[in-house]
């Protein structure tokens, strides 16, 4: 008995070294001790089974990565909370199926220094974004996305279903973006300037459609038949439908390090029996409700977009410019067809080493992940940008203007999450237009976080 109960002491000893912190004792050899004392008889199979059993959990514990992964206690039914890398995920207890819940939030203010028109100066609410993604019986993926900033059906963003259980690409239903510009598939919260540059304006949006999307290692396809948006009014007779597709292929990809990206992009528009069709946009900055350029209403009958897109980077350093044309087809017989275009080019530099993270399976630019973080063994990421846009509305009897734009821009991202933006704005040249000669220039500031 006293032998027994000896043996017993050791088997305690070792293991409230075992699941106590810090580990000084190795597992295996535990758990091969726990075998010699189960084959000679010191322990019963349950107190053998049961010992075991308060092992292991410690050792699956331990070897989670506490920078990179937390996992909650088990929900009832056998779901569980897992948050990876800032994400919050939960598995159902089927394991085939998941789900994420995020959202980003983008609060602005901008001052600007008026020429002719005062254009207000404030700040604003520009994103407020809750969404909900994931994954049923591992073919299903889902997303539901709501920006507060709108209201009612407005507020919709993302809602679609996405079958990826095909032999080859993924099929997408549901309220999406249009596949067009680099720009505009890049996501607000990682382009480099707080706001997208003048031909943005010729992009169409979100739409209710099917797509057809494929990718490989370097290259990107996607195709699909749109109606309008969710908050269009759908109470017209004829409502508009398109057809829009974009492709890129990266000849060069050195991940994270060196990239050359080519993209096309086309897309054609019947619109709906209103026939009309107007385009304007502010000057590089939304929290003014002026705009510079306007072409006022045209009739039209249908709208055909092209866009050409050339990405580059080596590094820290990076080039990205885009060019697009927008055809306008009358609606009433021997009125002249205009031509619409604009173009943007801009080069970027991080000063702390970092460079773009571009995504060849998507075609699009990503997440920055600084070196360094704020408070913990630096001070974060350091970019500087250059912008230089122009958009010209002005075209047979249509005489909305043209504008050039310089914006030179400010990145600070003190954590993967968390990013600070200051930009300075100057509108080099108005020609024509509504506000021809004014000229006014802005200083635009946004405070960025996602989760």
């Amino acid at each position: 008995m006293a032998k027994r109960a000896t043996q017993f002491v050791k088997v305690g000893l070792l293991l409230m070294m075992q699941i106590s912190p810090p580990v000084h004792a190795s597992e295996a050899a535990l758990l091969k001790l726990l075998e010699v004392l189960h084959a000679d008889g010191t322990l019963s199979d349950e107190k053998y089974m049961a010992i075991v059993k308060l092992i292991k959990p410690a050792q699956e514990t331990e070897s989670s990565s506490p920078q990179t992964r937390s996992k909650l206690p088990e929900q009832p039914g056998g779901d569980a909370i897992m948050i990876s890398r800032g994400k919050l995920e939960m598995s159902p207890s089927e394991r085939d199926s998941k789900v994420r819940i995020g959202g980003r939030i983008m609060a602005d203010g901008a001052i600007y220094d008026d020429d002719t028109e005062p254009l207000g100066s404030g700040v604003e609410m520009r994103r407020a974004r809750l969404f909900m993604q994931g994954t049923l019986w591992q073919v299903w993926n889902y997303k539901l996305q709501y920006d507060f900033t709108g209201s009612g059906k407005a507020g919709i963003n993302d809602a679609y279903l996405q079958y990826i259980g095909l032999p080859a690409g993924q099929i997408t239903l549901g309220h999406f973006k249009e596949p067009f510009s680099l720009q505009n598939m890049t996501s607000s919260k990682y382009v480099s300037f707080i706001e997208r540059g003048l031909p943005h304006l010729f992009t169409p949006g979100r739409s209710l459609g099917i797509a057809y999307g494929l990718s490989g290692k370097h290259w990107r396809a996607k195709a699909g038949i749109f109606a309008q948006g969710i908050d269009t009014p759908g109470d017209e007779l004829d409502q508009s439908y398109a057809i829009t597709g974009r492709m890129t292929y990266a000849p060069v990809y050195e991940k994270d390090w060196q990239v050359l990206h080519l993209g096309l992009s086309l897309s054609y528009r019947q619109l709906d029996e209103n026939r009309t069709l107007r385009f304007r946009e502010r000057p590089e900055s939304h929290i003014t409700n002026l705009r510079l350029v306007d072409t006022g209403d045209i009739d039209a009958d249908s709208l055909y977009r092209y866009n050409v897109e050339l990405f580059w980077s080596h590094g820290p350093f990076a080039i990205q410019g885009e060019y697009t044309r927008a055809a306008v087809d009358r609606a009433i017989a021997n009125q002249p067809d205009p031509v619409f275009a604009g173009y943007y080019v801009e080069g970027s530099w991080f000063l702390t080493g970092e460079s773009l993270h571009y995504k060849p399976a998507k075609g699009t630019l990503g997440k920055i992940t600084p070196k360094r973080i704020l408070g913990r063994d630096g001070w974060g990421a350091w970019q500087i940008a250059l912008r230089f846009s122009s958009l010209d509305l002005t075209d047979q009897d249509v005489l909305g203007g043209r504008e050039q734009n310089l914006t030179l821009g400010l990145n600070w991202y003190t954590h993967p999450n968390l990013r600070f933006m200051a930009n300075y704005i100057k509108v080099l040249d108005v020609e024509g237009g509504p506000h021809a000669g004014d000229e006014p220039a802005a200083v635009a500031l946004r405070a960025q976080i996602e989760f």
